[in-house]
């Protein structure tokens, strides 16, 4: 499935000249990018099970699933009865463009995430543009919103006059390498679960790459010179780092000028003409106020999709889920009162502790209710409000995420808390120091999408424990308050050195090309 093999514009391997085949490679590479496999992709290769128009299923049965924007890397089952299913992330649509990804919203008020990485060079990026669709249930109309890896709204799927939905990833610059998608129900009409959508990729050619030559000239001269050890080659560093700054300013500014045709384009009873902030409108959504059509429009375009989603989870858990807790509690002859002060504890494994409610019979009744209904979804809550975990570099944040999920996992097979620094992997690539019925499960089991997603981040959670040595485990606690009748979070923190962690994760250049490149000054939220 490898784009290196096919449609390479006639390169053949028996060139001899050195020039010639470079002219070649470039040829090819510009006629189609250069795609390489990843291991889930090499193994569904070599089992068979690679095909066309390959339908990819949601992530529904994991604890986050794709209610939250920072669930990277999940895999994506690919279900065939007579070969077995396959596992693929979304990256694969791009170098398949024949296949597809399935899924629904369940709801009205159901939001899906999906986080993709451009699967080909920076440099390709130069030449080719990639295009996201959308198809849609007949007589839907589904929002399709496009985020940079800084959190920037970049791009909304319009309608392309062929009953569907298109958006193009910018190609504003060479640097930016992860998106988000966001599906939603944007019009508010009523949604049928059993309606499906459909998400493909499409690599086109990049009709504004004079936007970036730049930056891929000065690279290559430094590059070059790097190679060729020119005692002069931190000139062309400085001449790339030039560039890079250049290039910074130009991504805003292209940013800012999609942002207003955006607003632009709206019907003139949706443009917002109040002198509120974005920051101003999304405390009072945070505060449980509605914003008017006008206001949520605004914010749709102008906030950060960080900002916006933690403001959206606190208007939730103060208002719709305190009051359908509090409906359940009702029906149990307890009322709002009953439980004002109220303190829910969630750790790490899933166990649920709560204090503050003196009536012994009314404690056990709510610490009950939370743990068979409604603690997954605070889970879901904490992390989406909580700073100390909002707040982690990408690789610490899905180290401490995967930790919950999989003790989580763990706990419910075997009934017990594992410890997780007693684990390992076997030269086979089986997880070992697990107990019997859980190692049944996560080293045989074939063909589920949930165990998958548990040997995924049990190998990575294994790696990064060694790598981390004395510095510990970021466990955390999941804590909540309820006063004046609503829940909110109560930032426990972590017991570690969070820095000090993320620090061992990401290795540090010295003395080279990469180490003094300029970095732009956006900070990242995927």
């Amino acid at each position: 499935m490898s784009r290196n093999i096919e449609n390479n514009g006639g390169f053949e391997m028996g060139i001899n000249s050195v020039n010639d085949a470079g002219s070649a490679y470039g040829a090819a590479f510009r006629s189609k990018p250069i795609f390489f496999m990843t291991g889930k992709e090499t193994e569904a290769f070599f089992d068979g099970k690679m095909r066309k128009n390959m339908e990819l299923r949601e992530d529904t049965c994991t604890l986050s699933s794709n209610n939250t924007y920072r669930r990277l890397h999940t895999t994506y089952e690919v279900s065939d009865k007579d070969k077995g299913s396959a596992f693929l992330d979304l990256n694969f649509l791009i170098k398949d463009e024949t296949s597809s990804l399935k899924g629904n919203l369940s709801d009205d008020k159901d939001v899906d995430f999906y986080n993709f990485s451009i699967p080909f060079m920076s440099m390709q990026r130069n030449y080719f543009g990639v295009e996201v669709y959308i198809d849609m249930p007949e007589g839907c109309d589904y929002d399709l919103t496009l985020y940079d890896e800084y959190g920037n709204q970049v791009g909304k799927a319009e309608w392309d006059g062929e009953g569907r939905k298109k958006l193009t990833v910018p190609n504003w610059d060479l640097e930016t390498n992860q998106y988000c998608i966001k599906v939603e129900n944007g019009n508010g009409e009523e949604v049928s679960p059993d309606d499906y959508y459909k998400i493909s990729f499409h690599v086109s050619e990049n009709k504004e790459h004079e936007k970036t030559d730049a930056v891929r000239e000065a690279y290559g001269n430094l590059h070059n010179a790097y190679s060729r050890k020119d005692e002069n080659w931190r000139e062309y560093l400085d001449q790339y780092n030039a560039v890079l700054k250049e290039t910074e300013q130009n991504y805003i500014k292209e940013m800012e000028w999609l942002h207003q045709k955006q607003f632009d384009s709206l019907p003139e009873e949706k443009k917002y003409k109040g002198g509120r902030t974005v920051d101003e409108l999304l405390q009072d959504m945070a505060d449980g106020k509605d914003l008017n059509d006008a206001e949520l429009e605004y914010v749709k375009i102008f906030a950060n999709l960080k900002d916006m989603e933690k403001a959206q989870n606190k208007a939730e858990l103060k208002n719709s889920f305190s009051d359908d807790f509090v409906k359940d509690l009702e029906g149990m002859g307890i009322s709002r009162d009953d439980i004002e002060g109220m303190r829910v504890r969630i750790g790490s494994s899933g166990d649920v502790t709560v204090d503050g409610i003196e009536d012994r019979d009314v404690r056990e009744q709510v610490q009950k209710l939370i743990d068979e209904k409604y603690g997954d979804r605070m889970y879901q809550y904490y992390i989406g409000i909580a700073d100390s975990v909002g707040d982690l570099p990408s690789n610490t944040y899905r180290y401490a995420t995967d930790i919950q999920e999989v003790r989580r996992y763990l706990k419910g097979v075997t009934g017990e808390d594992i410890s997780l620094q007693n684990l390992y992997l076997t030269p086979d690539g089986k997880i070992g120091g697990l107990p019997d019925k859980a190692s049944d499960l996560i080293n045989k089991a074939k063909d589920n999408a949930k165990i998958e997603r548990m040997k995924d981040a049990l190998v990575d959670i294994i790696g990064k424990i060694r790598i981390s040595g004395d510095l510990g485990i970021p466990d955390f606690t999941s804590q909540f308050q309820f006063k004046d009748g609503a829940f909110s979070v109560a930032d426990s923190g972590f017991a570690v050195d969070m820095g000090a962690l993320d620090g061992r994760f990401t290795p540090k250049s010295s003395g080279n090309m990469y180490s003094d490149m300029y970095k732009y000054q956006f900070k990242k939220v995927l």
